[in-house]
């Protein structure tokens, strides 16, 4: 594979599958993302469409993010038509919608504070959620509405559609989450997923009997996702050891290996994505015992892709998972660091990796602590200590490459760290790549969209002493390694200015600096050529500093 093989593979975005007849819609990314009806044709869309949802047999509600900016709005399209047309479009960001017979639920900023569940019936929108915190899963079983909201203490609430608080499902210090959008095992009874002993267990609610009852726990690792299908049969996912599992309950394995998300049952079907290491994000479907790979996101493109390894190492005490990959007998590394920090390093495709190992540097991605997947005492231990011991983990892992020359890169929350090691530890590195970082605490915690907002204040605090400490802004003076920056010029995040901050001091010390923030995206590079420039001007920039 060579970076200019990136343009043929077009990996499955999302999907919808019509209940009725079976239709399957699609995202798939080409140019950009692009809308296409399964067997049949595209339909013609602006901007980066993120979600496809059918509303009957003949029409399609898209969700459509103009310039990566999340302000999304919900068109809707039926055949015939020569494009889609606006049905919840605003100045707000609107998003996640499911068709009912009451009219159309959604999830909407549109209060300024928070994201909150609303139906909207046609002509007016009626809030359904109450609070001040956001609202994540949703199902309704077409009479009630079961959402889950919080942030990290999240209870789950039923609700009919007039926004009545029918009853709320709550542990201590704990989350409740709705497991997938086919949660109703009947209609008195729904699934729901719970980490009040740690890993999130999967449970279900009778409302008539008001009845809680334990289904299944995982020991060691926390269930993703479950749904319903055939009345009261039950299947659900896992991440051990970086790789899916899917799981008829209580364990009969149906599918293991890479990253499986998406669950959505149709009929006697099971519809899922699935992504690894050698294979981007493709659909697939199970019919009875059988699974079938529906798309082809590959195209053709072929390589030597290296499966990474599961390990453990120490890290202050902890026990610390990561993926390792390598070919053997490397003499440089990179440690790549994931975002989040509330997700988990997972055997999928990814080219950047992917290269790296081709051009001779082994890789680790740690799950340090704060991670996803472990159970809520693992994500919790960065709490109040963003940038402080999930950094030592992050440095503990260049023990375990045991080479020579380091690098460090990672994006999002995994670009903060990355700043945050080339400022702590500036000696350590033989370069690093910082993409879409935030930098410094008191501007991100200004700046940044509504729902972060919200998130920081309970995750790293107001403490000014510690939010200077870990700001890397406040310490580019320390910087030794070469270091570039990647950004999103919409990107509501991060923001790019946070990567002016770090490229203007550093002209100020008389610092060079590689930077560049690309047009028309966000938090991500979605169009083609700023997604394979990306890569390539990553994987480049570790080898030539590196050699």
């Amino acid at each position: 594979m060579e970076y200019e093989d990136l343009i043929k593979i077009k990996p499955v975005l999302d999907y919808d599958v019509d209940e009725k007849d079976s239709q399957i819609a699609l995202i798939i990314r080409e140019n950009k993302p692009e809308v296409y009806i399964y067997g049949e044709n595209k339909v013609n869309t602006f901007g980066f469409p993120e979600e496809v949802v059918w509303a009957d047999s003949d029409r399609l509600l898209i969700t459509i993010d103009p310039e990566g900016g999340e302000r999304r709005g919900i068109y809707e399209w039926e055949k015939g038509w020569e494009k889609p047309k606006p049905l919840l479009v605003d100045k707000y960001d609107n998003f996640s919608p499911m068709v009912t017979s009451h009219g159309i639920l959604f999830i909407s900023n549109r209060d300024g504070k928070t994201l909150h569940l609303y139906l909207y019936d046609g002509n007016n929108i009626e809030n359904i959620s109450k609070g001040e915190e956001p609202v994540g899963r949703y199902c309704t079983n077409g009479e009630l509405i079961v959402y889950s909201q919080g942030i990290y203490d999240d209870n789950i609430y039923v609700s009919d559609f007039g926004g009545n608080t029918i009853k709320e499902l709550s542990f201590n210090e704990s989350e409740q989450i709705v497991p997938s959008e086919n949660c109703f095992l009947n209609k008195d009874k729904f699934i729901f997923l719970s980490n009040h002993n740690d890993t999130f267990g999967l449970y279900s609610y009778d409302m008539k009997k008001d009845e809680i009852s334990s289904i299944i726990n995982v020991s060691d690792y926390d269930i993703q996702e479950a749904v319903v299908y055939n009345e009261e049969k039950i299947l659900y996912t896992l991440i051990k050891d970086g790789k899916s599992e899917l799981l008829q309950v209580p364990n009969i394995r149906l599918e293991k290996g890479g990253y499986i998300h998406d669950l959505k049952v149709v009929k006697n079907s099971v519809y899922y994505l699935m992504s690894k290491h050698s294979r981007a994000t493709d659909l697939y479907v199970i019919e009875g015992k059988l699974s079938q790979r529906l798309t082809d996101s590959m195209n053709g493109v072929k390589d030597e892709f290296v499966s990474p390894s599961s390990i453990t190492y120490d890290s202050d005490g902890i026990k610390i998972h990561a993926l390792l990959y390598s070919r053997g007998n490397e003499d440089k590394g990179v440690v790549y660091i994931h975002g989040g920090p509330d997700f988990q390093c997972v055997d999928n495709f990814n080219p950047e990796i992917q290269f790296l190992v081709k051009k001779g540097f082994k890789v680790i991605c740690p799950d340090y602590r704060g991670s996803t997947g472990y159970g809520r005492k693992f994500n919790h231990l960065n709490d109040k200590d963003l940038g402080g011991g999930d950094l030592h983990d992050v440095i503990n892992a260049v023990k375990v490459l045991k080479v020579k020359k380091v690098a460090v890169t990672g994006a999002s929350y995994g670009g903060y760290l990355t700043m945050m090691a080339v400022t702590k530890y500036p000696d350590l590195w033989c370069s690093a790549v910082a993409v879409v970082p935030f930098v410094n605490w008191f501007t991100e915690k200004q700046f940044e969209r509504e729902v972060l907002k919200q998130y920081d204040e309970i995750k790293i605090g107001n403490d000014e002493a510690l939010l200077r400490d870990r700001s890397p802004i406040f310490f580019v003076d320390r910087i030794r390694a070469p270091l570039m920056l990647l950004a999103g010029q919409n990107d509501p995040r991060c923001p790019a200015e946070e990567t002016i901050q770090v490229v203007e001091e550093l002209k100020k010390l008389g610092r060079q600096v590689e930077y560049k923030i690309y047009e028309g995206e966000g938090h991500g590079f979605i169009k083609i050529e700023n997604y394979i420039d990306s890569i390539k001007r990553t994987v480049e920039f570790i080898a030539n500093h590196c050699r």
